[in-house]
């Protein structure tokens, strides 16, 4: 299967710098996939999101080397237009964003853009609408929305204009960790539903795998550090050298002096094996004497079912 997206040794250098921000990237992404970018601050993630949806070089000026091509076409030649048709993007400031009066207006602001006729404007909002769940906000005005409500309605309006690829910018930036994952959720309902490549640039990673992804690319000083899938990284001292929290029960498994495997589905708390951590874990709670857990509250051991 060919790539959507594809890196070749390409580097990126912005004009006002003098060192490059991306050196040297190889990525390939391939039609469906929904892939998790993450990186500290200044890791260059960000940057590797603008070149592929066209603000590289156009609102953000530099030279590059290497190939890039984002469905069969090259960024640095379509301009932004041209790379709207293609990559979706839902930027972290969401006001940003906003065009339209209504809610209504603003999803099918691309589509009138496009001369399409109303009736068909009105039911690709209904049907966009439905799938975010917005259908009873189409009249209000974006600005008077909840940060949740807000993503949601930006989601639409990028999934209107059937763009191939879905760039989510930083999408937990705003919202507290119980939207956050009302927003993962959507997100993954998306990839699910409609079969579009995904891409989610973020920092808060165990907020991000509340639900699968299927690779998750590590960047680290404007190169890539790792590209793996989420079991096999968090098997690896990769993010805490990158400088990026992992799952605090990874953390906890680690500190009770467990080696974690592939294979016991590491990704998620509620679905990993911890059988065979068990016995590691409990000597370490006992050699630990660690005081009772106040009343209400669960010990180390119930909170991980061990």
């Amino acid at each position: 299967m060919k790539p959507i997206i594809e890196f070749k040794d390409y580097t990126f250098k912005y004009r006002s710098q003098v060192d490059p921000t991306l050196y040297n990237i190889n990525l390939a992404v391939y039609p469906g996939e929904k892939v998790l970018i993450v990186g500290p601050s200044g890791s260059g993630k960000s940057t590797l999101a603008h070149c592929i949806n066209g603000l590289v070089p156009f609102s953000f000026p530099g030279e590059s080397t290497g190939e890039l091509q984002v469905g069969g076409e090259d960024p640095s030649r379509a301009g932004i237009f041209g790379m709207s048709k293609l990559v979706g993007t839902v930027l972290q400031d969401t006001d940003g964003q906003f065009i339209g009066l209504t809610v209504a207006e603003d999803i099918a602001f691309a589509l009138e853009n496009d001369c399409v006729p109303q009736d068909e404007i009105f039911s690709k909002v209904d049907e966009v609408a439905e799938i975010v769940d917005v259908k009873n906000l189409l009249k209000h005005a974006p600005t008077e929305l909840s940060g949740g409500q807000k993503q949601r309605v930006s989601m639409a309006g990028v999934m209107i204009d059937d763009v191939d690829v879905l760039l989510f910018d930083e999408p937990l930036a705003n919202l507290d960790p119980a939207t956050g994952k009302k927003a993962i959720d959507l997100i993954d309902k998306i990839s699910r539903t409609t079969g579009k490549t995904v891409l989610i640039i973020e920092h808060r990673l165990e907020d991000a795998l509340y639900r699968d992804v299927d690779r998750i690319v590590v960047v680290g000083e404007g190169r890539i550090v790792a590209d793996m899938t989420p079991d096999e990284l968090l098997c690896t001292d990769i993010l805490q050298k990158e400088g990026i929290r992992e799952p605090l029960y990874i953390t906890a498994l680690k500190h009770a002096g467990c080696q974690i495997t592939a294979d016991t589905r590491p990704q998620h708390i509620e679905t990993m094996d911890l059988a065979p951590y068990r016995e590691k874990v409990q000597a370490w709670y006992k050699e630990a004497q660690l005081p009772p857990p106040r009343p209400g509250k669960q010990s180390a051991l119930e909170v991980l079912d061990l």
